[in-house]
């Protein structure tokens, strides 16, 4: 019994220890990779749920107001049970928060305010396809930021993919030039707020340590509040809901929050501009949704920006999981030979 028990307990440690090798070398290097790819899924049902709510008549600005209303919620109840550090230690992590907390909520109005005018997998390939350019620049200038070669490919064949996206809508579209123009100027605004958010929150979370919660607190807070006022100035806000809207923007409200954490969870490991980069894969997500909930068929123009879109994310995603599972793997062998002491 005696030999039996030790021969398990044996097994036991060895499988333990395999299956923490595991995690460590490749579950944990890809922890930013995955929770980018977790925001896509996230935020294309988001942008479905945006739509679905603006088709039975709720206004725009109102549904941004309710979904910030639920984020900041979501940041409260969590606030007890990580109790992080609510206020800056310089004047620098101050100016920071706040130029965070206005980049996120304009980009976030710009944005979703974009899937009224356009269907969201088309307004997704306008901003999501751009924006990792803009990122990598605007990191580059402001963190120091670089970015490989592969990853450089990776976004040249996203633009090339948003450059398809968007003139496909715009010789396909029949309707006014203005509405046109709104289709295409608001995603490319939605594109100008996000990237210097990205990087902010980068500097913010990656690079000072200040935590996720703290970030995304202020800024939810800050944007219902602002975002209450602008719905009574522009528009007429509808509070009697069916049950299927209802839940409309309860979906809306549980989506926008886990895209919105996931973003701030990869940006604690990974470049701004990777992270952004990767996000680019919600653009064929969204169109499949589109296709599904909104019976929009994408043209073969558009179908061919949204595959080099999701090649130029899959290289970068790929070869950034496999450049940290390199370097963990690199750090396991040193620390093995104590060279690390």
């Amino acid at each position: 019994m005696t030999g039996n028990s030790a021969t398990a307990t044996y097994i036991e440690e060895t499988t333990n220890r395999e299956g923490a090798g595991f995690a460590q070398t490749c579950l944990t290097p890809g922890a930013g990779v995955l929770y980018a790819l977790l925001h896509t899924v996230l935020a294309a049902t988001a942008s479905q749920f945006m739509a679905l709510g603006s088709q039975v008549g709720i206004p725009g600005l109102q549904l941004i107001f309710l979904m910030k209303c639920g984020e900041t919620l979501a940041a409260l109840l969590f606030l007890p049970f990580f109790r992080p550090k609510l206020t800056t230690e310089n004047g620098r992590q101050t100016l920071l928060l706040v130029l965070s907390t206005i980049t996120e909520n304009a980009g976030s109005v710009l944005q979703f305010m974009s899937f009224v005018f356009v269907v969201p997998g088309i307004a997704f390939g306008i901003i999501k396809g751009s924006l990792p350019l803009a990122t990598a620049c605007i990191g580059f200038l402001f963190l120091k930021e670089t970015v490989g070669v592969v990853d450089c490919f990776g976004i040249v064949l996203n633009v090339a993919g948003v450059v398809l996206v968007a003139y496909g809508l715009i010789i396909e579209n029949t309707s006014s030039t203005q509405r046109l123009t709104a289709s295409i100027l608001l995603p490319l605004a939605a594109t100008f707020g996000r990237a210097p958010s990205l990087v902010i929150s980068r500097s913010l979370i990656g690079v000072q340590k200040v935590s996720v919660l703290t970030v995304l607190f202020y800024a939810n807070m800050t944007g219902a509040v602002v975002l209450l006022g602008l719905t009574y100035l522009f528009e007429t806000p509808i509070w009697a809901m069916s049950a299927q809207t209802v839940g409309n923007v309860v979906g809306l409200c549980l989506c926008g929050c886990g895209a919105q954490f996931a973003t701030n969870l990869s940006l604690k490991t990974e470049k701004a501009g990777i992270t952004a980069t990767i996000r680019t894969f919600t653009i064929p997500l969204a169109v499949l949704l589109d296709y599904i909930l909104l019976s929009e068929l994408p043209s073969p123009l558009k179908s061919g920006g949204v595959v080099l879109i999701m090649f130029g994310t899959g290289v970068v995603a790929v070869y950034t999981w496999w450049r940290h599972r390199k370097e963990t793997l690199h750090k396991n062998l040193m620390q093995s030979l104590d060279f690390d002491k």
